[in-house]
């Protein structure tokens, strides 16, 4: 009964934030907004996926209802998405009540039969709880969410017969943890993934070191030193295994920046091509920080779709349904 009340309580509040973020995202900064439901651009799609990251659920009910507005668009699409990603930092502190309701808001709508949650830095805290205390949050939520079995907090699937590769810390500092065993584990993945002749995406939270404009778009104070706001230790290893191989797509998010492309920026860029590899950093969902480069609304992300020949990398307001061309990026596969 209250679950009830609540509901038909929000729904104006629903209604007056789709028309607040909208405002924000129109007058904010963001130009060339395309309306329309999500829908492949071109003929011939081979495989698409919504990438989001940097929720930081809390019991508070207006972060849940500015993320089911995002959801919802993503139920919507006019051609169903192969996959969601969610890139880290889900909950805004590893709690079991802010995982419920992340698990409340994802499972309210239909938006894919596979959903891919990868662990953040946010998401290993707890108080005074240990790692292995908020991996197990994780790992029981996750299956309630996606319906896969964790033992670890990184594990390979496919987007429609795309290999994809999700990593995560074994701890709870803001830098990453990473094992020998996960190194190893990976470098063995990435070279089945690499036969099956498809591009492999990669999902880490935390960005390759030294890049995004990283360590100045972390504190914007110029004070960091090389590595920070990145993986950390791990970051060398994990890029020497990535540059092996061509058409690789490394996905992350932790920076809470907005979209950027080349010359709109001094320092932050959303997406870096490389010989054989492209790093993506995601918007910030929830909360980002205008200091930090990038244009700026909550509610962003990327829809990405998989081609023959090309990936086509789409910015989207999956809050407001609209598309942000600006900052599109095609990549062609070799």
């Amino acid at each position: 009964m209250l679950e009830t009340i609540v509901s038909l309580l929000f729904k104006p509040i629903r209604a007056a934030l789709a028309l607040i973020m909208a405002f924000l995202s129109v007058f904010g900064g963001i130009a060339g907004i395309e309306q329309g439901k999500i829908a492949h651009k071109n003929d011939g799609c081979l495989a698409s996926f919504a990438v989001i990251s940097d929720t930081h659920l809390t019991t508070a009910n207006g972060r849940r209802e500015v993320l089911e507005i995002g959801f919802e668009d993503m139920s919507k699409a006019k051609d169903r998405l192969d996959a969601l990603v969610v890139n880290g930092d889900i909950t805004d502190g590893g709690e079991p009540e802010q995982w419920e309701s992340f698990v409340k808001a994802i499972l309210r709508y239909d938006i894919t039969d596979n959903k891919i949650m990868v662990i953040g830095n946010h998401d290993t805290w707890g108080g005074d709880e240990s790692y292995e205390y908020t991996f197990g949050n994780f790992a029981k939520y996750s299956k309630e969410a996606t319906g896969r079995e964790l033992d670890h907090v990184y594990f390979s699937t496919e987007i429609n017969g795309c290999p994809a590769i999700v990593l995560g810390s074994e701890g709870n500092h803001v830098s990453a943890t990473v094992s020998d065993e996960q190194i190893e584990w990976f470098a063995t993945e990435m070279e089945a993934a690499s036969q099956t002749g498809k591009p492999i995406f990669v999902f880490f939270h935390q960005p390759v070191n030294d890049t995004h404009g990283l360590p100045y778009t972390w504190e914007m104070d110029g004070e960091d030193g090389p590595g920070t706001g990145g993986i950390g230790d791990a970051s060398d290893r994990i890029l020497e295994i990535i540059q092996k191989y061509d058409n690789v797509f490394y996905i992350s998010g932790h920076i809470h920046a907005g979209f950027s492309g080349e010359g709109d920026s001094k320092y932050y860029v959303s997406v870096e091509k490389y010989d054989g590899y492209t790093l993506i950093n995601t918007p910030c969902y929830m909360y980002p920080d205008v200091l930090r480069g990038g244009n700026m609304a909550n509610g962003t992300g990327y829809v990405i779709e998989v081609y023959e020949n090309e990936v086509l990398i789409r910015a989207r307001n999956f809050i407001t349904g609209s598309w942000l061309p600006k900052y599109d990026v095609t990549v062609p596969l070799s």
